[in-house]
């Protein structure tokens, strides 16, 4: 089988030839047929290297589009193989058939389809999320740029993951903040096949691939009741650190997530409890204990911009004075995690708004809330973080025995 590349070339009424706009097509060369397949590419005489059978690098947007070609060319030789072993004629008609199935959706390139899957999906995303995407949107346009190779579907195995750890360990990347990143890169690669633009399944072995931490054996992070006191009685004259501390405190005793904190508005926090609406349409309520209805009230007749229950602060400030309160009050408790190769850290290290659940959850089972009603509370069934946490209280109530 031989493939090739070729530019239309036709001439108008007056005999002159067309240079604008010119469609692209693929042959394929088998047993004495030819099939000629369009690749929904057009382009000008001027920007196409025949020689080559691609478009000329300087052209606009000829990465995408070559690497589209690329991805034509190689779904091409597995249409080949397959009929081959299917037992079916080898005819045209067979091929042109087998491939059409086979083929993607043309996309215009990786990164085109990734703005796409930020775009599309951004109305149902909180911004933690769309920063998060766009982070790794923006690690890639960078590793793209300093690789030999471009990011395109069809090269996304195994040799692309190890160069791409190797990239994000010269840019200091610890190990786990390495695998929540591949994890985010696979989250859109399956929203890629699934729209059906990738048919490439190398990157489905990336987990097995990179060793991936024994997440069973690594306890959330939390505060312990007393360090949590201690945060909450912080002493400060800065009204910044003021607020931190009191809204973190706030989500540490009713169990919310910093997303839903910031989404509060002043009618969802009644004398029942904290109307929690999700973004889908659910509603939950959470009961509000003592500690949660002082903070409640503090700020209860304060006013801020569209009527938010809370003022509002970006995620990077909360966690920024968070460690700093914690260094302050010598929260020094070492942190060790599940992951190979990674150094134990002081507590006020690693203190985050997600601690915040954590927290709640592993209070709420000391004082032996049952299960249930803590995932009722914290919206989430079947909380992996529960169980643990669950396990990690049995393991020292057997301790007990010992004594």
């Amino acid at each position: 089988m031989r493939t090739r590349f070729q530019i239309e070339k036709r001439k108008d009424a007056a005999g002159n030839l067309l240079s604008a706009d010119r469609p692209v097509f693929m042959s394929v060369t088998f047993g004495g047929n030819r099939v000629i397949i369009g690749t929904g590419i057009k382009v000008d005489m001027n920007g196409w290297d025949a020689d080559l059978q691609k478009i000329q690098v300087a052209y606009p947007g000829a990465q995408g589009f070559n690497n589209w070609l690329e991805s034509m060319q190689d779904i091409a030789g597995k249409t080949m193989e397959a009929l081959q072993h299917s037992g079916e004629e080898l005819s045209p008609e067979n091929f042109r058939q087998l491939y059409q199935r086979l083929k993607p959706k043309y996309s215009g390139g990786f990164f085109n389809l990734f703005f796409q899957f930020m775009e599309s999906n951004s109305p149902n995303w909180s911004n933690a999320t769309y920063r998060k995407v766009r982070t790794l949107y923006k690690l890639l346009r960078e590793f793209d740029d300093q690789s030999l190779s471009p990011i395109s579907f069809h090269k996304l195995d195994a040799q692309f993951l190890e160069d791409f750890i190797a990239f994000c360990q010269k840019k200091g990347y610890q190990y786990s903040t390495i695998y929540k990143t591949v994890n985010n890169l696979v989250w859109f690669l399956n929203w890629a096949t699934d729209k059906g633009y990738n048919v490439y399944r190398e990157y489905k072995e990336f987990y097995k691939q990179m060793n991936a931490p024994d997440q069973k054996s690594q306890t959330p992070l939390f505060l312990h009741w007393g360090e949590l006191m201690q945060l909450k009685e912080y002493p400060t004259d800065n009204r910044r650190i003021e607020r931190v501390r009191d809204l973190f405190c706030f989500m540490c005793f009713a169990g919310l997530r910093f997303s839903e904190l910031q989404r509060l508005q002043k009618e969802d926090l009644k004398e029942g409890g904290i109307v929690i609406r999700g973004q889908g349409g659910g509603v939950r309520v959470i009961p509000m204990n003592t500690y949660a209805l002082q903070i409640r009230q503090k700020y209860e007749n304060k006013y801020y911009l569209n009527n938010t229950a809370f003022p509002s602060m970006s995620i990077i400030t909360m966690n920024k004075y968070l460690r700093l309160m914690g260094k302050d009050l010598g929260l020094n408790r070492m942190i060790y995690t599940a992951i190979a190769g990674e150094e134990g850290l002081p507590l006020y290290r690693r203190l985050t708004a997600g601690t915040a659940v954590n927290t709640f959850i592993k209070n709420a089972i000391e004082l032996e809330v049952p299960v249930e009603i803590i995932s009722r509370f914290t919206g989430v069934q079947n909380d992996s973080r529960v169980r643990r946490f669950k396990s990690d209280l049995a393991i020292e109530e057997m301790k007990k025995f010992n004594l």
